[in-house]
């Protein structure tokens, strides 16, 4: 008798999961967000729940309880790539472009060894360094990196759309970036 008691809660956990699915692709994040919940609260240590949780948060704009969310998933399974993709993301729409690069970072570190799709997580360190450079400035090493992460673009995929623009923004910033830069160079737009 236990075990059927046990099957029928995680057969009932599995609905809650499948019912948080089906309401987040609907764009019900607010139910979707209930049903994570209500299957946290059965098994609080299932850190794929956290992240989808977080991501219900995201996509409500809650940033902060996103972010509190990620840091749980991540900090206990920091071999699932997911929860790192979406901290990205996060961190991308609070504007924490520092934050975003070392999340993107660890996601690319996790996927390159699954020989995951890395074309988006490379556009968008190459991103943040990107927006980095026209508001605050970057140190030599920070130019370098962003360089090579736009590059990573069209090695990985040369028919990428945006590689012409990307191209084309790197040439800009060859060509503008002092020769001998010390300290941070901020590139004018």
């Amino acid at each position: 008798m236990a075990c059927t008691v046990a099957f029928l809660t995680l057969d009932a956990q599995d609905h809650l999961v499948e019912s948080g699915n089906r309401e987040m692709n609907d764009g019900n994040y607010r139910m979707a967000q209930d049903y994570y919940q209500a299957a946290l609260a059965k098994e609080p240590q299932n850190w794929n729940l956290h992240t989808l949780l977080g991501f219900c948060y995201h996509k409500q704009k809650l940033y902060t309880l996103a972010d509190s969310m990620f840091r749980i998933s991540t900090m206990n399974d920091s071999v699932s790539s997911k929860g790192f993709w979406y901290k990205g993301l996060n961190h991308l729409a609070m504007r924490q472009d520092s934050m975003s690069i070392i999340s993107f970072k660890k996601f690319i570190s996790l996927e390159k060894n699954r020989s995951g799709s890395l074309v988006q997580a490379y556009r968008y360190i190459g991103q943040s360094y990107e927006r980095m450079l026209k508001r605050d400035g970057l140190y030599s090493w920070q130019v370098d990196d962003m360089i090579f992460h736009y590059e990573q673009i069209e090695r990985t995929d040369p028919s990428y759309v945006e590689v012409p623009l990307i191209r084309q923004f790197l040439e800009l910033v060859k060509a503008q970036r002092p020769a001998n830069q010390v300290g941070k160079w901020k590139m004018e737009s």
